[in-house]
């Protein structure tokens, strides 16, 4: 239902006459895991900032649970949708604890301490990250995975229903991403509504409960993963021949 998800409607964003998103539609709803795959410069990225106030769209429409996102204040919006960067950025000597408290701000108002209660939700979002024994740690010691996970525990710590991540398992290794991936369908499974760009089809494949593909701009197929990536889609938009079971996703070789 339209009051229970993110809407994006006839959206389009260009850059110097050069269109970047082409006409896409799209909806996240609660309860969703939807990927959104594609190959370099499709878009995916921007798509993401778009929904999040970040850029301004050209033409389109985004609503929130039925109500059109130009009529938030930002604070209210934000406690509705968070955003994950694919980049850390971090420049400051900040300890983790934080960076992950920064999440709690749509809910302080003007300078307002943190209180107990938004130290037991930082505390709780980096136990669901597995970065609890890093809570007094200088972020800017942390490998770049250990970052990321600081950063996906600082969005989730927003409490939002729609969470929108670009690029959660950056420089993680398997392990931590097949642990990212779980609690990301954990989320969705308990009502959230998640959308996140993957660069790995497989887990894609395995985790998503839908996928939208994006190539230049476009939408070239939206819906259940299992029919989204057949082997003709792979082919054509990511250059690679497979085989596609479904539970399985196998790369031959460049198509």
């Amino acid at each position: 239902m339209e009051n229970s998800s993110v809407k994006v409607s006839d959206l389009s964003y260009s850059v110097n006459e050069k269109k970047i998103l082409d006409n896409v539609s799209v909806e996240i709803k609660k309860g969703h895991l939807l990927g959104i795959v594609g190959p370099n410069g499709a878009g995916k990225t921007t798509l993401l900032k778009v929904i999040c106030g970040i850029l301004n769209s050209s033409c389109g429409a985004i609503s929130v649970e039925g109500k059109n996102i130009t009529s938030f204040k930002s604070k209210e919006l934000f406690k509705k949708i968070s955003y994950l960067s694919q980049n850390n950025n971090f420049n400051f000597p900040f300890k983790v604890s934080d960076i992950v408290l920064m999440g709690r701000y749509p809910y302080l108002s003007r300078l307002q301490n943190e209180g107990v209660e938004d130290f037991k939700i930082a505390i709780k979002a980096l136990e669901m990250v597995d970065m609890q024994e890093f809570l007094d740690r200088n972020i800017l010691t942390l490998s770049g995975g250990e970052q990321q996970r600081v950063s996906l525990a600082r969005v989730i710590a927003q409490e939002t229903d729609f969470l929108f991540l670009d690029e959660p398992l950056s420089n993680m290794d398997i392990n931590h991403q097949l642990s990212i991936m779980n609690l990301l369908s954990s989320l969705s499974s308990n009502g959230k509504g998640l959308s996140v760009v993957l660069h790995d089809l497989r887990l894609a494949h395995r985790f998503c409960t839908k996928l939208l593909v994006l190539d230049k701009g476009k939408v070239v197929s939206f819906g259940d993963p299992k029919k989204v990536l057949n082997e003709d889609i792979i082919s054509s938009v990511f250059k690679v021949k497979s085989r596609v079971s479904d539970n399985s996703l196998e790369f031959i070789q460049p198509g």
